[in-house]
Formats: structure tokens, C-alpha cells, sequence
């Protein structure tokens, strides 16, 4: 396919520490750009590149999109680019980047990109449906929703009277790096909850300290993130019409309802929440609830649901886990496209039990524990695109599971999918393993 890259019809969508995604109007499309750090001389070949890319490719469509739903996951498209389209995309938006992600760049060479659909509009399956106001894009990278092992029964540090979830001891960690300015005040327990007080607070704090983890768009124009803030009640006021209701609200609410809505595809039955019922909630979670004396859960379907069992696939202790990695770290080169003796693009048998099974042996079991934790972090680094629209239609039939209501009756089409599924690689094991003490240790300092 035939990129048109010119200053019209490209524009700078955002970036992560691995990709830059720029926007292609006319197709409705974005690609992504590999990133690599400034003072980095090696050069990628292109026939590496390519096969990288067909490797990810592989990997969203014989595994995310049948455990997480192929309504949710859309595969990405090989794509080739010249390295005179680089420079031009360097030069255009090389202004609109945050600063702190400038010591990473793309580097000016031929390359083979993904290309995936533009999460800020609706799908062409709805466009056809008559609508009125803006377009209103969400993407929310919610993280870690389950406090893992290392932060419930930590044996080398006393945290277990005080247990916090991934995301907010990284914010201490970050602090103490200085890597952050300021800590987050957002809980991924409380989004995950299933709980609408819980996730309306959650919601409110990512409002409050977007960092990466929250964006909002308005007809493909970044209106809300960490870099801008804009006034959302003056911004969404168009999109919900004239309302005595705080617009920051209803936008909430609304949110909230997509992201509980069950989809009738059927859950794989091997990645099942095997821990339903053993959550615990993290010491800076909201401590309201809506209902007394029983905890709210996740409709079994919905995109939180989906996401929270393939997190919970990483449930060893990280040095039960790394001593399985260093049985599969002698089997194969992971360049081979193999974890242990599991392609890294097929789903290994007993994929989900929980324990060792009978008829696998000691590699297998390895091989497959290791498999199912990098799924598991690919599922905690995920991103939820949430598309919105107000609908006008009567006595049209549209499918419900493409609309929502909010207090007033008003009808929105919406979509939603899951990004940002990209596989990762064996090497974070062992960053996990010698990561995990310095961050628990962050913590136990300022407990103290």
C-alpha cells in the first residue's frame, strides 16, 4: 500500500517509549513508527524490521484477538515506508513532541510500519447511522487491575499490613527516580472494581493526573492529556447539548457504561478469572462503595473483565517465576519467535491451569508459565480506545451493542477496542526480577 505522507494529510496522533503513531486523514488510519534512542548508531534492516512487524502481526491474531474477542482486537497491516517519508514526518512534528520523550527518535531509513484503524472515529459500520455534534475519542490505559503476589505476601519486606497494587508503588518508585514529578492519585483496583463509585473516582483521577494513562479527543483534536488541559465542561458542552448536568460527569458516566457493558462473543474458557473472588484492593483504592457489606464485579464480558483475566495470568511470585525462566532462557534463542519450546504466536496446551498438569513436563510447564506472565504483561500495559457520538435516529434499528443511554434517555453510538498488544520479550523477566526489590524497598522507605 501506498502511504500519501504530506504536512495535509498527516498529523502527530501521540507516542509511547517504543512507538510514535501519526495519523492518516484521508484513509482514517494511523501507523506506528519504532522508536529508538538518539545516541543508538544500530540500524534495523529492513528485511528485520519486516519480519518483527509479521511477528506482532501473528501474535494479535492468533492470540490477543481470541482471548481478548476479535470485536475488540483488530489486526494491524504491514505496511512499507521510505526513509524520505521519515524525514518529512520528522520535520513536521518534531514541535509537537513532549519533551521528555525527545531522547528517543525514528530513525531515517527504510522500514516496514504497522498500520492500524484511527480509534478517534467511529467505525464505517456506524457512520451510517444518522448523528449530530462532535466526535469524543477516550484512550485509557488502565494498567495493573490486581495486586500480585510480591505486594500481598512480600517475605522480604513487612508491606503486607499496608499492600499497595503495581501502579501506585511504580508512582513511589518513579518519585524516588525523579523520573515523575508528582505521584498519581488514580488506583487501577478502583477502575477494575466493577463498582461505579469506585470507577467514577478512578475516572476523576485520572482527570486529575492524566501522565500516561489518559487522553481525550475531540473530533481528532487532543483536547485532554498530561500536556493539555483543557476546560472539559466548555469543550464537551457541543457534544451533550444544552444540560443543567456538569458535562465532566455525564462524560463519566458514560464512559463507565461502556466500559460494563458484557459483549454476547463468548469468553475463552481457559482465561476464566481463576482469582475471582481473591481480589484485594490496594491501600490507596477508594474506600466507598456503593452497595453495603458485599463487593461489586466485573460483568463477565465486558472489556474490563477481558483485560483483568489475562492480567491475572501473572500470579507466581517473581522468583518462583525467574527460577522457570532460567530453565527456558537454555532452550531457545528468543529471535526464533519461541518462549521456551512455545511459539510465541500459538496458544500452549493447558494454557490458564493454574498448576502444572500431569501430562506436561518440566520445559513444558516452564515454557508455558513464562508465556502466559509476558501475555500478562502485555495485557497490564493495554490501552482501551473509546469512541462516542450522539445518535438522532428514531425508529432505526441499531445494534445495541453499539449504543448506550445516558440519565435522560439521550441514545450515543459508541465503539470500542483494545490497543497496544504488542508481545514482549523474554529479557522482562529478569527486569521484572531485579526490578521488583528496588520497588518494594522505595516503598518500605517511605512507609518509614
Amino acid at each position: 500500500m501506498y502511504l500519501i505522507i504530506t504536512p495535509e494529510n498527516c498529523s502527530y496522533r501521540g507516542e509511547g517509549n517504543v512507538g510514535f503513531v501519526i495519523c492518516l486523514n484521508k484513509e482514517e488510519k494511523v501507523i506506528r513508527l519504532e522508536k529508538q534512542d538518539v545516541t543508538s548508531e544500530y540500524i534495523t534492516c529492513v528485511e528485520e524490521q519486516r519480519q518483527k512487524c509479521e511477528n506482532q502481526i501473528s501474535v494479535v491474531k492468533n492470540v490477543m484477538k481470541p482471548l481478548l474477542g476479535k470485536n475488540l482486537v483488530h489486526c494491524p497491516t504491514l505496511v512499507f515506508i521510505h526513509k524520505e517519508d521519515i524525514k518529512i514526518l520528522n520535520g513536521l512534528f518534531s514541535e509537537q513532541r513532549p519533551k521528555a520523550r525527545v531522547h528517543k527518535i525514528v530513525k531515517e531509513e527504510n522500514s516496514y510500519v504497522l498500520m492500524l484503524p484511527d480509534y478517534c472515529t467511529l467505525p464505517p459500520d456506524l457512520k451510517m447511522f444518522p448523528s449530530v455534534g462532535p466526535v469524543i475519542s477516550v484512550e485509557i490505559k488502565p494498567k495493573q487491575g490486581f495486586l500480585s503476589k510480591e505486594q500481598c505476601l512480600s517475605t522480604s519486606f513487612s508491606l503486607s499490613s499496608a499492600p499497595k497494587c503495581r501502579f501506585c508503588m511504580m508512582q513511589i518508585y518513579k518519585m524516588k527516580r525523579k523520573v515523575i514529578n508528582s505521584k498519581s492519585v488514580y488506583c487501577p483496583t478502583d477502575l477494575f472494581s466493577g463498582c461505579p463509585v469506585r470507577m467514577l473516582h478512578a475516572l476523576k483521577m485520572l482527570l486529575q493526573s492524566p501522565q500516561n494513562n489518559l487522553r481525550i479527543f475531540k473530533d481528532k483534536e487532543l483536547i485532554y492529556s498530561e500536556e493539555k488541559r483543557s476546560d472539559l465542561e466548555e469543550v464537551l458542552y457541543d457534544f451533550f447539548g444544552d444540560t443543567k448536568s456538569s458535562c465532566c460527569n455525564l462524560f463519566c458516566n458514560l464512559v463507565i457504561d461502556v466500559l460494563l457493558k458484557s459483549f454476547p462473543e463468548k469468553i475463552n474458557e481457559s482465561v476464566r478469572l481463576f482469582q475471582k473472588g481473591s481480589l484485594q484492593n490496594c491501600t490507596n483504592a477508594y474506600p466507598s462503595c456503593s452497595q453495603d457489606n458485599s463487593c461489586h464485579e466485573l460483568p463477565i464480558g465486558c472489556v474490563l473483565y477481558r483485560i483483568l483475566c489475562l492480567q491475572m495470568l501473572d500470579h507466581l511470585h517473581i522468583k518462583a517465576l525467574h527460577s522457570l525462566y532460567l530453565k527456558v532462557k537454555k532452550i531457545k534463542d528468543e529471535s526464533s519467535g519461541y518462549i521456551g519450546c512455545y511459539s510465541i504466536s500459538e496458544i500452549p496446551p493447558y494454557f490458564g491451569e493454574v498448576c502444572r498438569v500431569k501430562e506436561e513436563t518440566d520445559v513444558q510447564y516452564a515454557s508455558r508459565k513464562v508465556w502466559e506472565f509476558l501475555v500478562a504483561l502485555t495485557a497490564q500495559d493495554c490501552s482501551i480506545m473509546l469512541v462516542l457520538k450522539k445518535f438522532i435516529g428514531s425508529n432505526i434499528t441499531v445494534p445495541h451493542q453499539n449504543v448506550i443511554h445516558d440519565k435522560d434517555g439521550n441514545a450515543y453510538l459508541f465503539s470500542i477496542a483494545i490497543a497496544d498488544l504488542d508481545p514482549k520479550s523474554l529479557s522482562k523477566v529478569e527486569k521484572r526480577y531485579k526490578e521488583i526489590p528496588l520497588i518494594l524497598q522505595s516503598c518500605l522507605n517511605q512507609i518509614m
